[in-house]
């Protein structure tokens, strides 16, 4: 899925120089592909979740189109009041959550999200867009989808 989502966002990006891919020090293996074709649009924020979504939204509301790359608890929880502020002002941002299910359990609880808990604080945040692709074939689609929609949405691979 992860690998589908890069291939798509390159394609996204050959098109349009505005994508930004951010990531929070994750997605060795998987990111290198964008990273390489756009260095100039991408960024690796480091371990500063919070930092990475208030970029984020600053780039959007100043017309970018960022997408934040992490595991779902980096993405989402730990960065929580910067995501629901993002919501707030309807910024174009998408956050791609990885690993739900518990991928990493060998991690401890701070990096897994085996509880489904983000289907349920999503659903209360405004104007976030929520998609979840069951299957590899299915991301394109979901990708695509939430390019074309202004405004935040998060994409639970």
């Amino acid at each position: 899925m992860r690998k589908q989502f890069v291939s798509t966002l390159i394609k996204l990006a050959e098109k349009d120089k505005d994508i930004i891919l951010i990531t929070c020090d994750v997605g060795f293996g998987n990111l290198e592909p964008f990273r390489d074709r756009f260095p100039d649009q991408f960024i690796n924020a480091g371990l500063a979740e919070q930092n990475a979504i208030g970029v984020a939204t600053g780039l959007a509301l100043a017309g970018k189109k960022p997408w934040v790359y992490s595991m779902i608890n980096f993405v989402l929880f730990r960065p929580y009041e910067q995501v629901r502020t993002m919501c707030y002002h309807n910024a174009n941002v998408k956050l791609i959550g990885v690993s739900g299910g518990g991928n990493y359990g060998f991690l401890g609880f701070s990096h897994n999200i085996v509880e489904d808990e983000d289907y349920f604080v999503t659903q209360k945040l405004p104007n976030l867009g929520f998609y979840t692709p069951k299957k590899p074939a299915f991301v394109k689609s979901c990708v695509e989808s939430a390019y074309e929609t202004k405004g935040p949405a998060y994409i639970r691979l």
